[in-house]
């Protein structure tokens, strides 16, 4: 199968919406079929006992993510913060796209804090900081 390289510009407050998109076209889900669920109430359920493996480079801060505190509502960590915790350096896409932060179940770094009980709510590339809110 030949492949075609195809850069998209997008705008910052729509990159979920298009890797939601993206992920439903891979899967084979049309948009039309996506459409029609959406105004039926209906989303696509989320596989069971979808967890972070604990071999993956971000389980440690899934791990320090779920000790959090429970009332603690909010949270704040630097990327140098995260990479202590990690014990290794973030990926340099991580420094440089907003991307890199969606909360898509599909990347792993994601997963880590989306099955924690977190979501990333603000990504501040410049002071290397990301707000993160708690989902449960």
């Amino acid at each position: 199968m030949a492949l075609t390289e195809v850069l998209v510009l997008i705008p910052e407050e729509r990159v979920a919406e298009f890797y939601r998109l993206v992920g439903n076209w891979m899967g084979g889900e049309s948009v039309e079929q996506e459409d029609a669920a959406s105004r039926r109430g209906r989303r696509r359920r989320r596989p069971e006992g979808l967890k972070l493996a604990s071999s993956s480079r971000y389980a440690p801060l899934h791990d320090h993510l779920k000790g959090v505190a429970k009332d603690k509502k909010t949270y704040e960590l630097s990327f140098d913060e995260i990479a202590t915790i990690m014990g290794a350096k973030l990926p340099q896409s991580a420094y440089d796209h907003r991307a890199w932060w969606a909360n898509t179940e599909s990347h792993s770094q994601a997963l880590a804090w989306i099955s924690a009980g977190w979501k990333v709510d603000k990504v501040d590339l410049e002071g290397q900081l990301i707000h993160l809110v708690r989902q449960r």
